[in-house]
C-alpha cells in the first residue's frame, strides 16, 4: 500500500478498536511501563504540551538545550498563527468584564471563550513554555468561575494579570493578582472595610499564594493583613460609561491605624500602600521563595521534588528578586530535572497531548468545544472548576481516577468519534517519510513509540501492539490505528 492509498482509507470509524479490556488487561501486566526518555523529546514533554509532528522535526534539528533557551525568551517567539485560531473568541475575551455584563454575554459564551482559547494556546501556540508557566500561575492563583459572575471577572484576569506577568517575577504577578477584581471578588476582600475587616484574602494570600502553610505567619498577621487591605475592592459599573470594572483603592473603607505585620511595624496613615508593604514583605521572604520554588519544582520535576533542588532555586528566587525566568534556567540546568522520574499528567495535559500528536486542529465547529468540554468535566479538570481556592492538585495520586475516562478519549479520538474533532494523519505520514519509515506495520509501530513515547519500544511491547493490532482486522489502515490507540491508552503516555 502507498501512502495516497493509506490516506484515502483512514476515514471515521476506521479505528473499531473498543477493546478495553483487552487495553487493561495488557497494563496490568506491567507493560508500557514508563521508562527514560531521549533528551529532545523529554525536553517536548516538560516544556510543552506534548509532541506534534512540527515540533518534533524542530527538536530534531536544533537540539534540547537550544530549544530550551528559546523557550525561555518568549517575546522573541512570533506567533502568527494564533491570532487565526483566537480571532473566534476576541469579541469576549477582549472586553472588561463589566462591559460583558452590560451586554449580557451568555455564561456559556464566555466560558466557551475561555476553553477555546486556552485550547487553541496549548495546541498551537509556538511559546510552548510560556503557555505552560500560564497554566502554573492560573492554578497558582486559582479562581473558581463558579461564583456569582466570576466567569466575567475571570476574563480580565487570565488576560491582564496571568498572561500578562506569568513570565516576569513573582512580585509583579502577586501585586497584579491582588489589584485583579476577580481576585478580590472571589476572595471577598472587595467587602473589607475597616469596620469590618475581611480575612479570606489575607490568610489565602499568605498559605496559598506566598509563604504557605508552615510559612512563619501567626493568627494576628493574618488579622493584621486583612486590616492592610481594607478599602482594596472594585468600581461599580455604574462608575464608568461603558460599565467597566476596576480595581478601587477606597479610602474611606481603610483602616489607617499602625499595623505589625510579620515582625515589621507599618506606620499609621499609609493607605493604600499598606497593601504594597505586605506584598512587598511576604513576596521577598524566604518562605515564599519556597513555597514557590517547591511548586515550580513540583510542577517540571516530580510530586516530591528533592530538598536539595528545591534549596538551589529557592536561593536563585532571592538573589534574583523572584525572576521567574531565572527561576526556569536554574531548573532547567539541573541534573534533576532531566533525570527526573516520570510526571503523571492531569487530565487536560494528556488531552491536548492527544490532539497534538494526532494533529488535530483548533475548530470553529461548537461541537469541538463541547466534546473536550464534556470530557474535561467528567474527568473534573474542566479550567476554574475548582472550587476551593488551593487550584487543582498536582500529584498523581489526585487523578489515578480518570483512568477509564482517558481511556475513552484516546478511543474516541483515534475513531474521529468526537464531534468537530478530526484526526488529520498526513503531517505523521509526513513525518514518517522524513525518517524513511516504510508503510508497513511494524516499522509503523515503532516509529509511533519514538514519536509518542520518545524511546524505542521494548520487545515485549512491541509484540503487545502487534497482537493487538492484527486483532482488530486484517487491513494496514485498522492495525495501525488501533496500536497507536493502545499506545495513547497506555501507562507510558499518562506521563511526560
Amino acid at each position: 500500500m502507498n501512502r495516497r492509498q493509506f490516506l484515502r482509507t483512514l476515514g471515521i470509524g476506521a479505528a473499531a478498536v473498543g477493546s478495553v479490556a483487552y487495553v487493561t488487561s495488557k497494563m496490568q501486566q506491567g507493560a508500557f511501563a514508563a521508562t527514560g526518555r531521549i533528551q529532545e523529546s523529554y525536553a517536548i514533554e516538560r516544556l510543552t504540551f506534548g509532541v506534534s509532528p512540527a515540533l518534533y522535526t524542530h527538536l530534531k534539528q536544533i537540539g534540547a538545550g537550544a530549544f530550551v533557551a528559546e523557550q525561555l525568551n518568549p517575546d522573541a517567539i512570533a506567533e502568527p498563527r494564533l491570532d487565526y485560531y483566537l480571532g473566534t473568541y476576541d469579541g469576549i475575551l477582549s472586553k472588561n468584564a463589566g462591559v460583558l455584563l452590560v451586554e449580557k454575554a451568555v455564561t456559556t459564551d464566555v466560558s466557551n471563550a475561555l476553553l477555546g482559547s486556552i485550547v487553541a494556546r496549548a495546541l498551537h501556540a509556538d511559546r510552548q513554555l510560556y503557555e505552560r508557566m500560564v497554566q502554573f500561575f492560573s492554578n497558582h492563583f486559582h479562581i473558581y468561575t463558579g461564583k456569582g459572575n466570576g466567569i466575567y471577572y475571570k476574563v480580565d484576569d487570565d488576560r491582564d494579570v496571568i498572561r500578562a506577568y506569568a513570565m516576569t517575577t513573582f512580585r509583579q504577578i502577586l501585586g497584579a493578582s491582588a489589584h485583579s477584581p476577580a481576585m478580590l471578588y472571589f476572595l471577598d476582600n472587595a467587602e473589607s472595610t475597616k469596620n469590618g475587616p475581611n480575612e479570606n484574602y489575607a490568610r489565602e494570600m499568605m498559605e496559598l499564594h506566598t509563604l504557605g502553610v508552615n510559612g512563619g505567619y501567626t493568627e494576628t498577621d493574618v488579622k493584621e493583613v486583612a486590616r492592610c487591605f481594607t478599602g482594596w475592592t472594585v468600581t461599580s459599573g455604574r462608575d464608568s460609561s461603558d460599565g467597566s470594572i476596576r480595581f478601587l483603592f477606597r479610602s474611606l473603607d481603610n483602616d489607617t491605624d499602625a499595623k505589625t505585620v510579620l515582625g515589621t511595624a507599618i506606620p499609621a496613615g499609609g493607605g493604600e500602600q499598606d497593601g504594597e508593604t505586605v506584598l512587598d514583605l511576604v513576596a521577598k521572604h524566604p518562605a515564599a521563595a519556597k513555597f514557590i520554588s517547591t511548586k515550580i519544582a513540583r510542577r517540571f520535576v516530580s510530586d516530591n521534588p528533592p530538598d536539595a533542588l528545591v534549596d538551589h532555586l529557592s536561593g536563585t528566587f532571592q538573589q534574583s528578586g523572584g525572576d521567574i525566568r531565572g527561576v526556569l534556567r536554574d531548573l532547567f540546568a539541573t541534573p534533576e530535572f532531566w533525570n527526573a522520574p516520570p510526571k503523571f499528567k492531569l487530565p487536560l495535559e494528556y488531552l491536548v497531548s492527544i490532539l497534538r500528536a494526532l494533529s488535530v486542529e483548533m475548530s470553529t465547529d461548537p461541537n469541538f468545544l463541547s466534546s473536550l468540554s464534556n470530557w474535561l468535566r467528567t474527568a473534573d479538570n474542566f479550567p476554574f472548576s475548582w472550587p476551593s481556592p488551593n487550584g487543582y492538585p498536582d500529584v498523581e495520586g489526585a487523578w489515578l481516577g480518570s483512568m477509564f475516562q482517558r481511556w475513552n478519549i484516546a478511543l474516541g479520538v483515534t475513531s474521529n468519534r468526537l464531534p468537530g474533532v478530526n484526526v488529520n494523519f498526513e503531517p505523521i505520514l509526513d513525518l514518517m517519510a522524513s525518517q524513511q519509515v516504510a508503510l508497513k506495520l511494524d516499522d509503523m509501530l515503532a516509529f509511533m513509540g519514538i514519536y509518542l513515547l520518545g524511546r524505542a519500544l521494548t520487545a515485549d511491547e512491541h509484540t503487545i501492539m502487534a497482537e493487538f493490532a492484527h486483532t482488530q482486522g486484517s487491513d494496514l489502515h485498522t492495525q495501525f490505528i488501533a496500536g497507536t490507540t493502545l499506545l495513547l491508552a497506555s501507562p507510558a503516555f499518562q506521563f511526560r
